[in-house]
């Protein structure tokens, strides 16, 4: 388990695929509904807190799970009980691919490298294959593994356009599902 002080507020841990076997997390299965998940991921939290030095008690505490093929990452946000979150909705980032080898390719080369979010589609529309992430921004890494294969298209109203009028092609996890039958 590695734990990073991102600033103040926010600390950013990271568990291998020997760290989820060890504390016995399933990514698909792991929530706060889950009674057990629930009472490692609080003892997580708390203890990467604590290694950096923040302090939890009396305040607000966000996390954010994003699955690799390494492992799991965890961001922990930390705010004042005053403080609200505002969540975006209807955004996302969208990228559009010219013909079919070039998205394949663009999947293929996204999931070798273990990229496996689960907020992403793909649609067609016009002779052009789109892969929409349902998220404010992606991480560089898989934004220059698509940008070699496609180009970023638009923003929260193309994507809007697209999911409203293409033809969907996969409507979760595109990357995985679309990624593990090519490999």
């Amino acid at each position: 388990m590695k734990v990073s002080k991102l600033d103040g507020s926010r600390v950013l841990v990271v568990l291998g695929d020997s760290e989820m076997n060890d504390f016995e997390l399933d990514f698909a299965a792991m929530g706060l509904q889950n009674d057990r998940s629930r009472r490692v991921l609080l003892r997580l939290i708390s203890l990467a807190c604590r290694k950096s030095g923040i302090d939890t008690r009396g305040k607000r505490v966000r996390v954010e799970a994003l699955q690799m093929n390494d492992g799991c990452y965890l961001l922990v946000t930390v705010k004042h009980l005053s403080q609200r979150y505002r969540l975006k909705r209807g955004g996302g980032v969208c990228y559009a691919f010219p013909d079919c080898s070039a998205f394949l390719g663009a999947v293929e080369a996204a999931y070798r490298r273990g990229f496996c979010c689960a907020k992403n589609a793909a649609f067609f529309q016009g002779g052009v294959y789109y892969l929409i992430f349902d998220y404010p921004a992606l991480p560089k890494a898989l934004g220059s593994v698509l940008s070699e294969f496609g180009e970023r298209s638009g923003g929260a109203l193309k994507c809007a356009r697209i999911k409203e009028h293409a033809k969907l092609l996969c409507p979760r996890k595109a990357l995985t599902v679309i990624g593990e039958k090519l490999v």
